[in-house]
């Protein structure tokens, strides 16, 4: 790429990013709109700066929201909801009006929308209501308003992927997962953003910039599922629906403080999405699944999308149906421990609140192994992992073809591997098309087999540990997730559970990383208050155990 066409792209983004914010603008009802006086507290520029949207309470303030409007955004949870509506206490208007007034002002405050398209949601949700009048509910959930990582497609919608060279696209058809989730009755009302490619921890592209943390503006809502989990912590969606390659819903979730679950790959429909991915080469396989702001919500999500027969819509999805396991499981489990690998050390936040978590549910009965770096081989996975996703170079390709620069997280993400040592996987380095495939994909299996192995001679029923080395960290700072990324690598079903918050202590924690390691900066005057998290995990395809076994662990918990 010449200069003078990165500087023609930076300039194209730029005429972009304007237009595209204008469009938004134009698109978020006048009577919606936040005003300027309160947000001139905020310190500026909030990118780099420590403002807490959340404690601000705009939604209260603003007046746009009525009384009844906050109650059903703040205090009804998914199961009220969807009992409301049902019964017809409530109405998908006025609910479906409640999330997007609430998502308006989460974007004026934080960046998270791409498209807004909240006059056809409301027109859904009045066609809704009036089936519901006439006895003709159309599915278990009929008029909840749910929002959507960008990616998907909605007919009549923009996919861009915030690419330039994808900018005037738009939706002539819908996702799988969008045909399934209208036919189960869901309202769907706006998009959210994600970093340019989907392909970094920080939800920043060139059309429709950077979304903010609502607990901390100057620290990343993560990525790239991060414009939903901003959505969701700031109460502007009962729940989302992003995408999952290297731990995409997880990581915006322990950055915001949501609740996410990863599902095994092929149970929720994810074909006909917008993409810059060869459609071809499935060396790790992605998957959808939902945000929200408990459990509940994650369980009511995977048990309406997989009992909806997905099959129907979508040839890759495996058709079976959920499990109803509450029954089967023991009430006193055996926890493995993911420990810290020598590589990717811990932030102290992270080592505090999964400690705590250990102490809890070991006071709840529950049986604690404390497994071994060898035996996780988190670092080789990851090389592993990066080496096969690296055999595809159609994202770089399309961000050339548009012009574009790449986004400082991706130049960050890039420098970190950089750094790594790569020994493991010297024997296949140099090998061409698909001898390298091959060679990555015996490693790959050689680790598989190895947890295989794990479970059984530890005789597990689940395994927790950190979601990452760090909680959400400075902007484009995030760089490499290997404890997500274990998990798309093994395909196995994972929840992230919020727990704690970073406190400081006095003299603050020293973190400091020797030659052969990597981590993020850390920064604990900064991080004071950011939500910290936990991973729960089972093997693969015991995504109902996982719900369930997640379910013990978040009461024992909270």
């Amino acid at each position: 790429m010449t200069v003078n066409s990165v500087a023609n792209g930076l300039s194209n983004g730029v005429k972009t990013l304007h237009e595209r914010r204008f469009q938004n603008d134009k698109a978020i009802p006048v009577a919606w709109k936040l005003d300027p006086s309160l947000l001139s507290g905020l310190k500026l520029p909030p990118e780099t700066s420590k403002n807490n949207l959340i404690e601000l309470d705009l939604p209260r303030k603003s007046g746009i929201l009525s009384e009844r409007e906050l109650a059903i955004s703040e205090s009804y949870s998914i199961d009220e909801l969807l009992s409301g509506l049902a019964k017809g206490s409530l109405t998908s208007l006025e609910v479906t009006t409640a999330f997007a007034k609430r998502a308006a002002i989460a974007h004026q405050a934080t960046n998270c929308l791409t498209e807004i398209f909240f006059d056809k949601a409301l027109d859904r949700a009045r066609s809704l209501d009036a089936r519901r009048a006439q006895g003709k509910p159309i599915g278990p959930l009929h008029g909840l308003p749910i929002s959507l990582k960008e990616c998907f497609q909605v007919d009549g919608i923009p996919a861009t992927l915030g690419l330039l060279a994808y900018s005037k696209h738009v939706s002539t058809t819908n996702s799988a997962l969008v045909e399934l989730l209208t036919e189960l009755g869901a309202v769907l009302y706006c998009k959210t953003n994600i970093p340019q490619t989907m392909m970094a921890a920080d939800s920043h592209n060139y059309i429709f910039g950077r979304t903010l943390n609502p607990w901390n503006t100057s620290l990343t809502a993560g990525g790239s599922s991060g414009g939903e989990s901003a959505l969701v912590a700031f109460r502007g969606s009962p729940l989302g629906v992003g995408t999952d390659l290297a731990g995409s819903v997880r990581i915006p979730s322990l950055c915001c403080g949501t609740y996410a679950f990863r599902p095994s790959a092929d149970r929720i429909p994810y074909s006909g999405q917008q993409s810059c991915a060869s459609g071809s080469l499935r060396t790790i396989t992605p998957c959808a699944g939902p945000i929200a702001n408990s459990m509940s919500a994650l369980e009511i999500f995977m048990k309406a999308a997989i009992n909806g027969r997905p099959a129907r819509f979508d040839p890759f999805v495996l058709d079976l149906p959920w499990r109803e396991v509450a029954g089967t499981i023991k009430q006193k489990l055996r926890f493995g421990v993911v420990p810290e690998d020598p590589v990717f050390p811990i932030h102290p936040p992270v080592k505090k609140a999964v400690a705590e978590a250990i102490k809890l549910l070991e006071a709840n009965g529950h049986e604690i192994v404390f497994l071994q770096p060898e035996e996780c081989l988190v670092a080789k996975s990851a090389l592993v992992a990066w080496a096969l996703m690296d055999l595809d170079d159609k994202a770089d390709r399309v961000v050339e073809a548009g012009g574009e620069a790449p986004i400082p997280a991706r130049v960050r993400m890039r420098e970190e591997m950089a750094k790594l040592d790569w020994s493991c996987i010297a024997d296949v380095d140099s090998k061409p098309g698909l001898a390298r495939l091959s060679g990555l994909t015996v490693k790959r299996n050689e680790i598989i087999n190895a947890w295989r192995k794990l479970w059984q001679h530890h005789q597990l029923d689940a395994v927790i540990g950190p979601p990452a080395q760090n909680t959400a960290v400075e902007h484009d700072e995030y760089g490499i997730p290997p404890y997500t990324q274990l998990l798309n690598f093994l395909d196995y079903p994972a929840c992230v559970i919020p727990f704690n918050q970073a406190r400081s202590s006095n003299p603050p924690e020293e973190f400091e990383t020797k030659a052969y390691q990597n981590a993020p900066k850390y920064n604990p005057g900064n991080l004071e208050g950011a939500p910290c998290s936990i991973q729960v995990f089972t093997q693969k395809m015991r995504d109902e155990e996982c719900m369930e076994i997640a379910k013990i662990v978040d009461r024992c918990l909270h």
